[in-house]
């Protein structure tokens, strides 16, 4: 298969995708409006704005997913899908079959990561005092 027919079903696959998460993010937000109703008992209505909290964060992570797929479509369109973003090399094929949203390459990933694990994470243990005294 050629390269430019591969970009041309990564392209239509986005767009499915995003005109699926559309739809999803639609479908809630009339769900969410349809459920906002006061309920007389404070567990029942504890239930609907937790369940309503799920929800939105769902829709959340569905946000941040269009944004990426956004960004795949214009990468392909400006021809810079299969590019990595830190070293200019082209992104193996292997790599894109599987994961078409990659802006890295393999090796560049595997550096990014390493450098992710090692830096501190924030609050774990810094800053406290130690319960027991010498």
């Amino acid at each position: 298969m050629t390269r430019k027919l591969s970009m041309e079903r990564v392209r239509d696959l986005m767009v499915q995708r995003m005109d699926a998460l559309r739809q999803s993010v639609d479908s809630t937000m009339c769900t969410l409006k349809v459920m906002d109703e006061k309920f007389a008992d404070p567990f029942d209505q504890a239930v609907i704005e937790a369940s309503n909290s799920v929800e939105l964060k769902c829709r959340t992570n569905d946000w941040h997913a269009l944004l990426e797929i956004k960004e795949t479509i214009l990468r392909i369109d400006r021809g810079l899908h299969g590019m990595c973003d830190l070293c200019g090399r082209q992104i193996s094929q292997k790599r894109l079959r599987a994961a078409p949203m990659s802006k890295l390459c393999l090796e560049c990933q595997k550096e990014k990561e390493a450098e992710s694990r090692q830096r501190p994470k924030h609050g774990c243990l810094q800053g406290r005092m130690s319960l027991t005294h010498a």
